[in-house]
């Protein structure tokens, strides 16, 4: 039996969008993917509605099975936001394609601003365990590109300009509620890795020398897709552990889970006063 044909990229997109925003009844001013943080944020949710399996519409991978939350909407800071799990990665099985088309249909709907959240390996002595990083650059080593293949002119650009995919003022703003909230926060370049075995320390040595301050190995494709679409973006990423480059240590999965304890809370805040913003 001949499956029925797909129909093109552009009316996908516009079709998903369409769907969210006939549940939700409203526009999200901001969207959020969120690999840290997502609990604290979702429970702060007011009138959220958790969309189903069979409401979301084909493609969306938001809910990729135990320990992942599906898509939510509510109202943070009396703010409309559609709030996602962490982005998906290469290594867990999907295409490009598919880590961009959550990115375009968000746009579609007419958010704002995409915030990402990940977590992340320190580089560099004034970043550690436990803080916070407002990505300003990055160097994309995953082997993902979501712009590659076929092109859709009306989702964007064919050579979008990636001189600033992280506009300087929600920079500011993020390092602006994280002053007065008390949270370390730095700037930092983030370098992603394929995953999900961790880099050699001669490739965190590469990566160092190559201008990284964090390794890893997610947020960059969809930052990608996004400013492909034309949808601002903020990077925060929660560091988890902190890399020796002169001395063999072992990597502490436990020491990195308490990092990230630390950090999730910490991202919260920020995400919260920033959403705050909007009003």
């Amino acid at each position: 039996m001949v499956s029925p044909a797909q129909p093109p990229l552009r009316q996908q997109v516009k079709d998903a969008a369409t769907r969210i925003l006939r549940i939700t009844g409203d526009r999200p001013r901001a969207a959020l993917l969120l690999g840290t943080g997502h609990n604290s944020i979702a429970n702060q949710l007011r009138d959220k509605h958790v969309f189903a399996a069979d409401e979301l519409p084909r493609g969306l991978h938001f809910d990729r099975g135990e320990g992942h939350g599906p898509l939510l909407f509510g109202y943070l800071e009396d703010v409309p936001v559609i709030v996602g799990d962490a982005p998906a990665v290469a290594y867990e099985g999907y295409t490009p394609e598919q880590t961009a088309f959550p990115v375009h249909v968000l746009r579609a709907t007419g958010a704002e601003l995409l915030l990402l959240t990940a977590a992340a390996a320190s580089l560099t002595q004034q970043i550690e365990p436990g803080a916070i990083a407002v990505i300003e650059d990055h160097i994309n080593l995953s082997g993902v590109h979501p712009l590659q293949g076929h092109h859709t002119e009306h989702l964007g650009p064919r050579f979008p300009d990636m001189s600033d995919p992280y506009p300087s003022a929600w920079r500011e703003l993020a390092r602006e509620v994280a002053r007065e909230a008390g949270v370390p926060c730095q700037p930092a370049v983030l370098a992603a890795v394929p995953g999900p075995a961790l880099p050699t320390r001669a490739e965190y040595r590469y990566l160092k020398l190559a201008g990284a301050d964090l390794v890893g190995m997610s947020m960059v494709p969809e930052v990608v897709a996004a400013v492909h679409a034309g949808f601002p973006v903020l990077g925060l990423v929660g560091v988890t552990q902190a890399i020796s480059l002169e001395r063999h240590t072992p990597t502490s999965i436990e020491d990195m889970l308490d990092a990230a304890d630390i950090a999730a809370p910490r991202i919260a805040a920020l995400i919260t006063g920033i959403i705050a913003s909007f009003r």
